[in-house]
């Protein structure tokens, strides 16, 4: 039955107990046909008010047509009352937060729901373009995105994975996350695992970190059981399980979805140095600080090392040393060019490879120290994303490399464009920030 016509019998009052419901439900539902109830109760709510002018009149016309329009009145009441439970109901109806998005590295989104950290998330649909993020359930379960990655929120206790990668870490709490995805599902059972979806070809890969998980193909009726460093691949007609791999056995054969990236940060040994060796509340742990001032007293450089022995260089194709840039609030943009240069070099001074505690301008690790690895610009506008440098002499340095660790240096290059001082100082995040990563070197395994 069509609405309109639901509505009109309504408001004459042949309607069933279940039609009234199934009315309801659609009124719930649908604003445009609350309008026309509206106006349809509205038009009888004119008839009513006729009825009670007639009323206040002495009796003119026949018994029948008083009855009538009493009947009226009677119904139109009904439909008033009706109209405000439907807006009573809808309006304590509105969707509730069933996550939150509890951190964000250099993201941007397409989304009609809210992106900044802290925001409560209804269900709804979300697509990470760029960086990274972590949605907290209710439930507990958290869930690392990395872009470009789209996604469904559906309650506390689901998502729906439309393409992209995610690291899910399930507490006891939730038990029994569901993680949908083409052709199927799967079921924690108290683990952390990884999720990498392919719209393109509506495939899935599921490996477990830590635990277990239950991969499902309902179209099969087939389900698998995961455990450690075992994964599985699902498709909309084949669901196949696969033994766990050794770390070396990583390394040695070739990801069956495509090259491996894998990242290594700097396990808190990093630092930056002030050239008048001020320390204490000068420096912040969170933040590696460059600076370049005519006076040169304010000089600031920063340095990293990081342990690359576990890492096969022979079967990597592409090495990358990515930056996350944070604001500093120190110093003022307009006093820098409109562009400014950074540089990273490679220290290959074996006595300066070696970080000390309390470092000053003379013992840090120094651009004399190494090889000019490669440059990037950041507008002096821009004080937020991410950066660095992928080269082949990268690579090559990383290689040369004879004790496992390498230590890099980094520097701006750009100086003032007026003034002897105050301009801005340009920060980049160390492992102690609160919301983005350290320095990371990103390998490209074949």
């Amino acid at each position: 039955m069509e609405p309109s016509e639901l509505i009109q019998r309504y408001l004459l009052g042949t309607l069933s107990e279940s039609e009234v419901i199934d009315l309801e439900s659609q009124l719930a539902s649908d604003a445009n046909l609350r309008k026309q109830f509206a106006i349809a109760a509205a038009t009888d709510a004119g008839l009513r008010e006729l009825a009670i002018q007639n009323s206040m009149e002495p009796p003119v016309v026949a018994a029948s047509t008083t009855n009538r329009n009493i009947w009226l009145l009677g119904w139109c009441a009904m439909a008033a009352s009706l109209l405000l439970a439907i807006v009573l109901t809808t309006g304590t109806n509105e969707p509730q937060p069933i996550a939150i998005l509890s951190t964000s590295e250099n993201a941007a989104w397409e989304s009609v729901l809210p992106t900044t950290v802290g925001s409560n998330l209804v269900a709804g649909q979300m697509k990470l373009m760029t960086g990274i993020a972590t949605v907290e359930f209710g439930s507990g379960a958290k869930m690392t995105f990395e872009a470009p990655a789209q996604f469904e929120l559906v309650d506390a206790m689901r998502v729906r994975m439309v393409d992209g990668a995610a690291v899910i870490d399930v507490p006891e709490s939730a038990h029994g996350f569901v993680v949908e995805t083409p052709g199927g599902y799967a079921v924690d059972h108290g683990t952390q695992f990884a999720v990498s979806v392919k719209e393109s070809t509506q495939t899935s890969d599921f490996e477990v970190l830590q635990g277990e998980i239950s991969v499902h193909h309902p179209g099969r009726g087939e389900e698998v059981r995961l455990f450690d460093e075992e994964f599985a691949s699902l498709s909309n007609d084949v669901l196949s399980a696969h033994p766990g791999l050794s770390s070396e056995q990583e390394y040695d054969q070739s990801n069956a979805a495509g090259p491996r990236l894998f990242r290594i940060g700097t396990e808190g040994r990093a630092d930056y140095v002030i050239r008048n060796n001020r320390r204490g509340k000068w420096i912040h742990p969170e933040m590696l600080m460059v600076k370049r001032a005519d006076s040169r007293r304010w000089d600031m450089r920063a340095f990293f090392s990081m342990n690359i022995s576990g890492v096969d260089l022979n079967t990597v194709s592409t090495a990358r040393l990515r930056l996350n840039q944070v604001p500093s609030g120190k110093g003022f943009a307009s006093r820098l060019p409109k562009l400014n240069t950074f540089a990273i070099y490679g220290v290959t001074n074996p006595s300066k490879e070696v970080l000390r505690d309390e470092p000053t301008w003379e013992d840090a690790p120094d651009i004399t120290d190494g090889i000019l690895l490669g440059k990037f610009d950041i507008p002096r506008s821009q004080q937020t994303g991410t950066f660095g440098i992928q080269s082949d002499v990268l690579l090559e340095f990383l290689r040369s490399d004879a004790d496992g660790y390498v230590t890099f240096v980094l520097i701006r290059e750009s100086g003032l464009i007026e003034g002897t001082d105050r301009g801005l100082v340009h920060a980049f995040a160390n492992d102690a920030h609160p919301e983005v990563s350290g320095p990371l070197l990103e390998f490209t395994l074949d």
